[in-house]
């Protein structure tokens, strides 16, 4: 959530520079074929959800509650989530809008998908997954429609095409993004259900689990590559080679993390995501209405006193520190906003 309310930190704006350039280019998404770190953001986020589901569910279960209860809890979830993405939306777009492409919209459909596997064997979870990849793969690689060009054509693929037919629009000029990236995004969420699984499971010890993690993590990082050839890696479609490619970076964080915090139990440093993270759905939701208006007067102020690159930076830190604070506030008054 810090990542992607920050826009970079602000070092887009040097791109032009040589000596920064290679750097810079990593805080900002990749056009199409390829990775870089910032396409990492939303696997992350769609990843995460499904890591804590085993935890969550597992603490609601053994109070009491029914699967059938916790059925309908998912889906009224999902319902808001739809809702909060809708109104982020048009407020983007200064008029109401109908799609489902940001993360709340993409959300909406993967967590009810992830539940209906949470009491299931890791087995059955990763041919569910697979399934969704392979699913995926099959409706670019072989279906076709007029202005279709090619499978992994930007703006001209199937994606695109049932955007169109769908919903009566695509994801703006040259985006590329498409709705039915949930399908394979979903393996995404499914992979965070079987690693929260681990995490959670007192009958593996801590080494074990890290060892598992980076095992699994260096495989889909190299079957990723061995695929990219022919499922090209292209997050804005989010083949099955990108899903499984980025879960491989994902899972290798999470053992990182999960050593330094749970294992070395090096915490203090982790207090300002602690809090940002705290509030994910009211941060996002801050960002996405208001985000774009603060960027712009704080870049309006800096101009008043030198403009260029400096200013612009210095402009991007200025919003970073307010979303900061508008988490900080809502945590000292004990106020979470929770769907």
């Amino acid at each position: 959530m810090f990542c992607m309310f920050s826009v970079g930190f602000g070092l887009q704006y040097f791109a032009a520079n040589p000596s920064v350039a290679p750097i810079a280019r990593q805080f900002d998404h990749t056009p199409w074929h390829g990775m870089t770190a910032w396409d990492l953001i939303q696997p992350f986020f769609m990843f995460i959800v499904g890591a804590v589901m085993p935890i969550s569910f597992g603490r609601r279960w053994k109070a009491g509650e029914t699967w059938d209860y916790s059925l309908r809890h998912v889906l009224w979830r999902s319902l808001l989530l739809v809702f909060c993405g809708e109104i982020a939306r048009s407020i983007q777009a200064k008029r109401p809008v109908i799609d489902v492409i940001n993360v709340l919209g993409q959300l909406a459909f993967v967590y009810p998908i992830a539940f209906l596997t949470l009491r299931k064997s890791w087995r059955f979870q990763g041919i569910v997954a697979s399934g969704l990849l392979l699913a995926h793969w099959a409706l670019y690689r072989f279906v076709t429609a007029p202005g279709v060009t090619g499978p992994w054509d930007p703006d001209a693929n199937i994606g695109w095409y049932l955007d169109g037919l769908v919903l009566g629009k695509h994801w703006g000029d040259h985006f590329g993004y498409a709705t039915i990236n949930f399908v394979s995004s979903a393996a995404n969420t499914i992979f965070g259900v079987m690693a929260g699984a681990l995490l959670a499971n007192p009958a593996i010890d801590a080494a074990r689990k890290i060892r598992i993690l980076v095992a699994c993590g260096l495989g889909g990082i190299a079957l990723g590559l061995a695929l990219d050839p022919v499922v090209p890696i292209i997050k804005k479609i989010w083949t099955a080679s990108f899903a499984i490619y980025s879960t491989g970076f994902t899972l290798i964080a999470l053992a990182l993390f999960y050593w330094i915090c749970d294992v070395r139990k090096q915490t203090a440093w982790a207090k300002m995501f602690l809090i940002v993270g705290a509030n994910s759905i009211f941060i996002y939701l801050f960002h996405e209405t208001l985000g774009g208006y603060l960027s712009a007067a704080a870049r309006r102020g800096m101009q008043l006193f030198f403009e260029g690159p400096w200013s612009k930076l210095i402009a991007a830190w200025i919003v970073i520190a307010i979303h900061v604070a508008a988490c900080w506030i809502l945590r000292r008054k004990r106020i979470f906003i929770r769907l």
